[in-house]
């Protein structure tokens, strides 16, 4: 299994400090979190709906969920378990931990497999990223008032 990560680089104009990067990360991170909760992908677009199957389990009735409202959500462990893995000054790789259960979690939803050898059509639910425009506005508020 894959270690679910993306590398964010950081143009060289921006010219950030370790404390600055690792600001930039929290807020990224919590832009994907807050942007997966509202049930919208790396790109913005909704989430596929769940599967009939799920919506009759009962993980789906324990988990309280609204079929109406795909957010990632069941425990919210996944989504919490984001983190900076690294950073230099060019750039950011945040994600997984690798080997860990939301990694699993994670690429299930990244690639649309959950669980399965191939992906499940119209499944995919990438939410690990974000646009450029998001992340030059991250970025100049990370480095407001600096020359």
């Amino acid at each position: 299994m894959a270690q679910q990560k993306i590398a964010i680089e950081i143009p060289e104009k921006y010219k950030l400090k370790p404390a600055q990067r690792v600001e930039l990360a929290d807020l990224i991170i919590e832009h994907i979190y807050d942007r997966s909760n509202r049930g919208l992908d790396k790109n913005g677009k909704p989430f596929p709906g769940y599967s009939k199957e799920y919506i009759d389990s009962l993980d789906f009735k324990i988990g309280g969920k609204s079929k109406n409202k795909v957010n990632l959500q069941l425990s919210g462990d996944m989504l919490a378990a984001i983190t900076l893995l690294n950073h230099k000054k060019d750039r950011l790789v945040i994600g997984f931990e690798a080997g860990t259960e939301e990694n699993a979690k994670a690429e299930g939803n990244i690639l649309g497999t959950y669980g399965q050898d191939a992906p499940i059509r119209g499944k995919k639910r990438d939410f690990l990223g974000l646009k450029a425009a998001k992340l030059r506005e991250l970025l100049e508020y990370v480095t407001d008032g600096e020359d």
